[in-house]
């Protein structure tokens, strides 16, 4: 019984170690760290829109569609959440990527939330619309990405 419980106990350790994100000790790493999150943001944005421009096509069922949505909405708040859980450098540099990262994610995060609600009510020119202002979204991502400097 002891035996199973202290394994139990080094799991649990374990688990909740793996899941924690560190510190960047410095503003190239932090950069670094921003760059992968704006290129992670960036697929499930891709992700949503792809769906969209199918599902506008008559390409794809409409319960798959929200599903899709659903999916690339909670895989994008993860990394967002991930994202904010680093602790960047003391840098008035790395300050200014995580306001502008921050800034572009929230878009991001706002922008599936309201996809997914128009999917949901069936509301065919909200979705359309969104999608486009999700498109200018995946280009500031896809820049950020590619240049993660304030």
């Amino acid at each position: 019984m002891k035996h199973r419980v202290r394994t139990l106990a080094a799991v649990l350790l374990i688990g909740s170690c793996v899941s924690c994100v560190g510190p960047a000790r410095t503003t190239s790493t932090y950069q670094g760290k921003a760059g992968h999150t704006a290129q992670a943001a960036l697929s499930q944005l891709q992700t949503a829109l792809l769906a969209v421009k199918t599902s506008n096509r008559g390409n794809m069922l409409h319960a798959y569609l929200l599903v899709a949505l659903s999916q690339a909405e909670d895989n994008f708040s993860s990394i967002q959440a991930t994202f904010d859980s680093i602790q960047p450098p003391q840098s008035e540099v790395a300050d200014q990527v995580r306001d502008k990262l921050d800034k572009i994610l929230s878009d991001g995060s706002d922008g599936l939330a309201q996809l997914r609600i128009a999917a949901r009510r069936n509301d065919t020119a909200t979705v359309t619309a969104t999608a486009k202002d999700l498109t200018q979204t995946a280009d500031q991502l896809s820049a950020f990405s590619e240049d993660p400097t304030p």
